[in-house]
């Protein structure tokens, strides 16, 4: 079997309480069978107390019921786990022990990954502007070939290829599009600003700060453009931006190849509307502080990978208009 994964996989720990942000809260927590039925037969005090959060939500699914402010009921006051704390890290449920990594398996590859919901992993990718590489392992196995994996691993290495060059990022996206509309006989449009602004304004919003958020951005939108030539010299942005694209083209693609979907060529002009509006963002922070840091970059990465990455509705809407 071969495994593929970004260089900087190895490299991810969880920050725990020292995250300004926290995956164990405002998100579903579903507890698998298995560690259900682990925590039944704690026989303690303790054990109890996990049976006695559990609930069952209008999916049929078994989850910890969150607080009046939308925390796990085991997160305690110094943003520790309590259930790591007592029982060690093994009693975690699958969600909360995988969290962020993510899989894509084919007959013969699996892809692993790492959510950029979390602050930690947008760290990693964006510390410096070195190409995104990725490392590949094969434990020898004999396995099955796949054709429609091979064909997204080779047109995706050529999009990587084209991101690498040194050329302007517009220049960049130009020779992409060409490239795939050649390869799959299609025909790829990328929404301008206007339109990428109107569809993320209709998308279910995470919290009442994002709608605040979107509606800043299409009312002002005019004037955070206005700066973008100098937000660009400035930044040295083009480097970044196509870093961002390599990696959520890596996550987004595979998931078309996984379940071989139709709907390639639209998911490919998503990742590359997703990082337009990342860029936005970035600009609408540059024009308002003068200036954009790497925890700048972060938090507006992670905010949008929350937001839309981490919701199929949102995501379909946006690919498929």
């Amino acid at each position: 079997m071969i495994e593929i994964k970004p260089s900087f996989y190895n490299e991810f720990k969880c920050t725990a309480d020292k995250c300004s942000d926290s995956c164990c809260v405002g998100w579903e927590i579903v507890v698998d069978e298995k560690t259900k039925n682990k925590y039944k037969s704690f026989g303690t005090d303790f054990g109890r107390k996990i049976c006695d959060s559990l609930i069952e939500d209008e999916d049929g699914d078994i989850c910890f019921k969150l607080d009046e402010r939308e925390r796990c009921p085991f997160l305690n006051s110094e943003n520790l786990c309590d259930i790591i704390i007592n029982c060690g890290d093994e009693s975690l449920c699958d969600i909360c022990s995988e969290h962020p990594r993510f899989y894509n398996e084919f007959s013969f590859c699996t892809e692993c990954g790492l959510g950029l919901c979390c602050e930690e992993v947008c760290r990693l990718l964006l510390e410096d502007e070195a190409p995104l590489e990725f490392i590949m392992s094969d434990d020898g196995a004999e396995e099955e070939d796949d054709e429609f994996y091979r064909d997204l691993y080779e047109i995706r290495e050529l999009i990587y290829d084209v991101l690498k060059n040194d050329c302007q990022y517009n220049n960049k996206l130009e020779k992409i599009v060409e490239l795939v509309e050649k390869e799959y006989g299609c025909s790829i449009k990328i929404a301008g600003y206007d339109e990428i602004l109107r569809l993320y304004k209709e998308t279910e919003p995470i919290n009442e700060e994002w709608t605040q958020y979107i509606s800043l951005l299409v009312d002002n939108a005019e004037e955070y453009l206005k700066k973008e030539k100098p937000f660009d010299i400035a930044t040295n942005g083009g480097n970044m931006y196509s870093k961002i694209l390599a990696y959520i083209i890596f996550r987004n693609l595979s998931e078309v190849a996984c379940y071989k979907n139709e709907g390639f060529c639209e998911t490919l002009a998503f990742c590359i509307e997703s990082v337009r509006f990342i860029k936005l963002c970035d600009i609408k922070t540059f024009c308002e502080k003068g200036t954009l840091t790497i925890r700048d970059r972060i938090n507006n990465l992670k905010n949008w990978s929350k937001q839309i990455e981490y919701s199929d509705v949102n995501k379909d809407k946006l690919i498929f208009k």
